[in-house]
């Protein structure tokens, strides 16, 4: 990864074989969860695609140094091993530009913990985007606690999905947000990060119980123009500090689908830039925070 510049947080990544018949290809592997979010059956996605190296040509248009490959929230552990195979072979094609994080079934069983492990061995460097409710697991299954703990111990970050509970349908399913608190609370050394601002977490004042937010939980900013106005930024680091934000688009996907159909970084870009954050919240968010997250050194911890 490289020592400065902009990092982004959260993208997903697919080989042209899968991007050419979505649809088909999830059929095929038993992933109609995905294939109703990336292709859905007659309504116009805002999925884009992009192979390794239309992601870097367009990472080095707009000034990204490096990005985060999430794996998805598969139904399937063979997908997931599968998936984690094309992110370790892409970081060693595109080293210090790429960096990956594993896909994980916790509903397999013994079978997630090999491949998390396998795939931590082969160079990934965290887990996620978790969705236990598309997934059939609970933040309680003894076979999730087994994950974290391996988390834990190899210093790699979680990061879940989080819905809005104000959001409509087409956000997705709700997510457990009381229960995401909890979990992080729970498990002090790990580094947990929630996407999509933490589901609004990140806006909003935090449960009076418990005090608070702890310490290790971070919010992404993944898809962030298709869910609130420009003003989000200022109003997140308000309330949460800019040490806990992680710039994220969550590419390929198309986050201004009236301006264009073209997977891309800049638009994003810009709009951070024009959102009048101090120079240092500002590269906090875009690169230090979660160069800190991802370097060696102890698990959790606050950000400020």
């Amino acid at each position: 990864m490289t020592a400065t510049g902009i990092v982004d947080a959260h993208i997903h990544m697919y080989p042209a074989e899968v991007a050419a018949d979505p649809a088909g290809w999830a059929r095929a592997r038993g992933e109609p969860g995905w294939a109703g979010c990336v292709a859905p059956a007659q309504k116009r996605s805002i999925q884009g695609w992009a192979d390794p190296d239309a992601l870097i040509a367009d990472m080095d248009e707009a000034g990204v140094g490096a990005c985060v490959m999430l794996g998805w929230y598969w139904e399937r552990q063979e997908t997931c091993d599968l998936q984690n195979g094309w992110y370790s072979e892409w970081i060693r094609r595109h080293p210090g530009r790429l960096i990956g994080f594993a896909a994980v079934q916790p509903a397999a069983g013994q079978k997630s913990v090999d491949g998390f492990e396998r795939a931590l061995d082969a160079g990934l460097c965290g887990v996620g985007e978790m969705l236990p409710q598309a997934q059939g697991f609970d933040l309680e299954s003894p076979w999730w606690r087994r994950v974290v703990a391996l988390a834990i111990r190899r210093r790699a970050p979680i990061t879940l999905h989080a819905t809005d509970p104000n959001a409509g349908p087409a956000a997705g399913p709700k997510t457990p947000l009381d229960a995401y608190i909890r979990f992080a609370r729970e498990n002090p050394a790990a580094t947990v990060i929630l996407a999509h601002w933490g589901g609004g977490l990140a806006l909003r004042e935090p449960p009076a119980e418990g005090g608070g937010l702890p310490p290790n939980l971070y919010f992404d900013t993944a898809a962030s123009p298709l869910l609130y106005d420009s003003g989000v930024f200022r109003r997140a680091v308000a309330r949460v500090g800019a040490g806990r934000i992680l710039y994220g688009s969550d590419y390929p996907l198309i986050l201004y689908p009236r301006q264009t159909r073209r997977p891309e970084f800049g638009r994003l870009l810009g709009e951070i830039a024009r959102a009048g954050l101090d120079p240092a919240d500002r590269a906090a968010i875009l690169g230090t925070n979660i160069r800190r997250l991802l370097a060696p050194g102890p698990a959790g911890g606050s950000a400020d």
